[in-house]
């Protein structure tokens, strides 16, 4: 039954469980011609008339719920990928952006949660790595000793940055011709 809407679900619910309208309307305590406008689908029981439903048909709310369809939608993680490139505007924007679209789209759209979370791992990682250099090197400055040169340390920030972009465009022509993403490496923090 989880391929059917839930003004469906109730009707054949009800009907299985043998009941009229009237005796769940009633069992469920509410208006009868609430129920027969939410079985005409002329209405979509929420909260506590949805509860109260569940209850009288004594089955778990989920169940009169249907599952959400995921939408196919191969330019939104076209998007998804390439807002990772926001780091080059925001400090973090590559973690952020993609983790809101993510957040956002991840149960609607097909292929989303899963390139969602390797994009977030892959970036998170890089923000790691380069965010860490980052301190050496101010700890370097306000300390006045270096591990390595200021210049070595600030070029290995920008060829991190163009490693960066490379990958995420990379995965943005594979997208493109459909043979998946190029995120395999980094850490496995969201799992």
């Amino acid at each position: 039954m989880n391929n059917l809407n839930t003004s469906e679900q109730i009707k054949a619910l009800r009907r299985a469980k043998g009941l009229s309208q009237e005796s769940l309307a009633e069992n469920a305590r509410i208006n009868l011609r609430t129920l027969q406008r939410i079985e005409a689908g002329d209405t979509i029981p929420r909260g506590e008339t949805l509860r109260l439903l569940a209850q009288a048909l004594d089955v778990p709310v989920e169940t009169l719920v249907p599952a959400q369809v995921q939408v196919e939608d191969t330019s939104f993680l076209k998007t998804l990928n390439l807002s990772a490139l926001s780091f080059w505007l925001l400090p973090l924007g590559g973690v952020l952006v993609p983790l809101v679209l993510w957040l956002y789209n991840r149960q609607r759209v097909a292929g989303v949660n899963e390139l969602g979370k390797r994009i977030l791992n892959f970036q998170i990682t890089w923000a790691i790595i380069v965010y860490s250099f980052v301190l050496i090197i101010m700890f370097g400055l306000m300390s006045g000793r270096f591990f390595f040169h200021p210049f070595l340390m600030a070029g290995f920030g920008l060829l991190m940055a163009v490693v960066n972009t490379a990958v995420i465009l990379t995965t943005h022509f594979r997208l493109v011709r459909g043979e998946g993403d190029y995120y395999g490496m980094g850490l496995k923090i969201i799992q």
